[in-house]
Parts: C-alpha cells; structure tokens; sequence
C-alpha cells in the first residue's frame, strides 16, 4: 500500500515539476520556433497541449509502475 502511495506521489509530483517547467520554457520554445508570427493563442495552445501530453505520457509512466510492483 505504501509503494503504491509513494509511486504516485511521484508521479504526481514530476507532472507539476514538468507542467511548471513548460511553463518557463513555452515563451523561449515559440521564439525560436515560431520567430515572429507567435501570438497569445499560440502561447495558450502549447501551454494546453503540452500540459495534456505530460499528462498523458505522466499517466502511462504510472500505470506501468503501478502494475510492474503489484
């Protein structure tokens, strides 16, 4: 029961480490990317699909844990 707990605190607590690193790297990445014609939009965009591909990847590293330690 503790593993479990522990394994998803981990988890949980690389999602927040990644969302908020996204968040610092987002206005750099659009600049050197998209130099000049990057918006708020944009911006947005990359903060919610990036957010939602962290959680998604985050997820499947859990479930692999979870089931590999049962």
């Amino acid at each position: 029961m503790f593993r479990k707990r522990k394994i998803i605190l981990f988890h949980l607590a690389v999602f927040i480490l990644l969302t908020l690193l996204l968040l610092f790297i987002s206005e750099p990445l659009l600049n050197k990317f998209a130099a000049g014609i990057h918006n708020v939009g944009m911006w947005i965009d990359l903060m919610i699909y990036g957010t939602i591909g962290i959680l998604i990847l985050t997820i499947i590293s859990c479930m692999i844990f979870l089931i590999k330690r049962i």
